[in-house]
């Protein structure tokens, strides 16, 4: 990582920008692009939604990053756009002006703005909002992708309610020959019934069942096995309370669009969860940041397209299910 600056690999960059609640493809009819900055970032969605890209030109700040004028104007022709549904792109949005000109100067009928570093609401999706430093973007510099620094011998599949964590939890479980563990399990009879009603838990209903989740990762530690865990595990300090201290554990937080979560929750008939509660995990969720030891897929892919790319990634192996017990440190709560 260079100095004072985040480095995001094209791997982070590209799990954030298929995981964002970005409007369908056949909601949009055009992908805008604020040059310089934007131009990359805009590509990308235009190539993930299928649409046309344009480049709007803007002249705002000098070689020091100072305004010039009192807001962007327009360098050479704005794209015709009027009438269309677009995207409108830039790298990054601090109080959204720039956004906020761009969408006046087109006429569009309808526009979803993005930015892929910036602050929450500087735009209508922000895809790393919990990025506080300047960034190193992978099209300006070449940056290796990191690897695991010593083998994986334990996973958490996290996500929220109807991101299938249990589903590719178990077929990944089946796939290695290693136990799973389901976190739903673990959950008191007064969580389970607070859910049912539609009540939201707070940390004091997760702090027990968090930690009766980390002393299984321990156990498995201690005993030299490896193990799957299933979690919803929404926020950073829920994550740290599982896998702080144990270097072994990577994490996956499995995430899509909000439709197409609230469409798999709408279709199960055998779960103790209240789907009026997805806007509240969706609303506590917090992806995992660049130097956490977490990854985010995309949901809309198969299953066993996931396990896949959970084994591969992470560099997971099959066969003998022990191996040397590791020393952990003990720890508990929510914060």
């Amino acid at each position: 990582m260079s100095e004072g600056a985040t480095d995001l690999t094209f791997t982070r960059v590209t799990e954030r920008l298929r995981t964002a609640d970005l409007p369908r493809r056949d909601a949009v009819d055009a992908v805008v692009a604020v040059a310089r900055g934007g131009t990359v970032p805009g590509a990308l969605i235009a190539f993930h939604l299928e649409k046309p890209l344009r480049l709007l030109r803007l002249s705002f700040r000098d070689d020091a990053h100072a305004p010039k004028a009192s807001e962007p104007e327009p360098v050479g022709a704005v794209p015709d756009v009027r009438g269309q549904r677009i995207v409108l792109v830039d790298d990054v949005a601090v109080s959204g002006a720039t956004l906020r000109r761009a969408r006046a100067l087109l006429g569009a009928t309808h526009v979803v703005t993005v930015a892929f570093k910036g602050r929450p609401g500087a735009a209508d999706v922000v895809l790393f909002p919990d990025v506080p430093t300047c960034v190193r973007w992978p099209w300006a510099s070449d940056m290796a992708e990191p690897v695991p620094e010593r083998p994986v011998r334990a996973v958490v599949v996290a996500g929220v309610s109807g991101s299938g964590k249990s589903t590719v939890g178990r077929l990944l479980a089946a796939r290695l020959g290693w136990p799973y563990v389901e976190a739903d399990d673990h959950h008191p009879a007064a969580n389970k019934a607070k859910m049912a009603r539609g009540e939201p838990l707070d940390d004091d209903d997760r702090a027990p069942w968090l930690a009766s989740l980390r002393a299984e990762l321990e156990r498995h530690a201690r005993e030299g096995t490896p193990v799957v865990l299933s979690c919803s595990a929404l926020k950073r300090r829920y994550r740290a309370v599982l896998t702080d201290g144990l270097p072994h554990v990577a994490t996956v937080v499995l995430h899509g669009p909000t439709q197409l979560l609230g469409e798999r929750i709408a279709e199960r008939t055998d779960h103790f969860f209240d789907p009026k509660l997805l806007r509240s995990q969706l609303d506590a969720l917090e992806l995992p940041a660049p130097d956490e030891r977490a990854r985010v897929l995309p949901v809309d892919d198969p299953p066993e397209a996931l396990v896949d790319r959970i084994v591969r990634d992470l560099r997971l192996e099959a066969g003998d299910p022990t191996a040397p017990p590791t020393a952990v440190a003990s720890r508990g709560g929510t914060s």
